[in-house]
């Protein structure tokens, strides 16, 4: 898992500014996760510190970004070091979190669909757990079960496949287009019920599949026919959960 992304760090850093992320992903991620003003916020799966700056920047009182990857990790302390916001980065397996106290809030923008088999996403669970107070609230993008056909992505810059039959830990293939770099990497797919049985098991509760949405100034950019068949056949989704007081 660190591999990957070790090897394509700096390009997968330059998809995050596609109209996609901007007007798709950040758009939803923001109306999850909500006021984080005065919060303690752990940003797993932080990558190059993306998500963890537009947290900190709109007000939460402490931020923590964690990535297995260690380019990754090099990136988000390069733009912490040019624009300092006092945000902290660490380089962790999420399955074996190390000790930073209780937060308030964990996000994770693509975590969940990066465990290799079903004992990590029942590990990367627990830590998830143990990182926040009663009460205290997850949310993420994740890969979504609910896909039916994997198709149908190339004007938005990628391209993703998957082997039938589907099943728990069957591998997903991504390639996406940054600048003229084709790069590749993979997820995994799990079934709507295993995260939700994953989820349960760790002390989670009120668990919600969240559609993604355009933002209004997407759709003014690239009009509502641009996005119909991306939202038709959406290939990630949200998830928020709460852990049980």
């Amino acid at each position: 898992m660190s591999a990957q992304y070790d090897s394509i760090a700096a390009d997968y850093q330059q998809t995050k500014d596609t109209p996609l992320r901007r007007h798709v992903e950040a758009w939803s991620f923001a109306k999850m996760l909500g006021a984080v003003k005065g919060l303690r916020v752990l940003d797993l799966a932080c990558g190059e510190g993306y998500y963890t700056r537009r947290i900190q920047q709109a007000g939460a009182n402490e931020v923590v970004g964690v990535d297995i990857s260690a380019e990754m990790i090099n990136l988000a302390e390069e733009q912490e070091h040019r624009d300092a916001l006092g945000i902290s980065y660490h380089c962790a397996d999420a399955t074996h979190l190390p000790e930073q106290g209780k937060f308030d809030l964990v996000s994770a923008a693509y975590l969940l669909h990066y465990a290799r088999n079903t004992d990590e996403l029942q590990s990367m669970c627990k830590q998830i757990a143990l990182q926040l107070k009663p009460g205290g609230r997850f949310v993420a993008i994740n890969e979504n079960p609910a896909q039916e056909n994997f198709a149908g992505y190339s004007q938005y810059g990628f391209n993703k496949s998957i082997e039938d039959p589907r099943r728990e830990g069957r591998a997903i293939q991504y390639s996406m287009l940054s600048g003229r770099q084709l790069i590749r990497f993979e997820a995994y797919y799990y079934s709507s019920s295993f995260y939700e049985a994953a989820l349960t098991a760790a002390g989670f509760s009120d668990i919600e599949w969240v559609p993604l949405e355009v933002s209004p100034d997407g759709v003014d950019e690239l009009g509502e026919q641009y996005w119909a068949e991306y939202l038709s056949n959406p290939p990630v989704t949200g998830l928020t959960c709460r852990l049980r007081a």
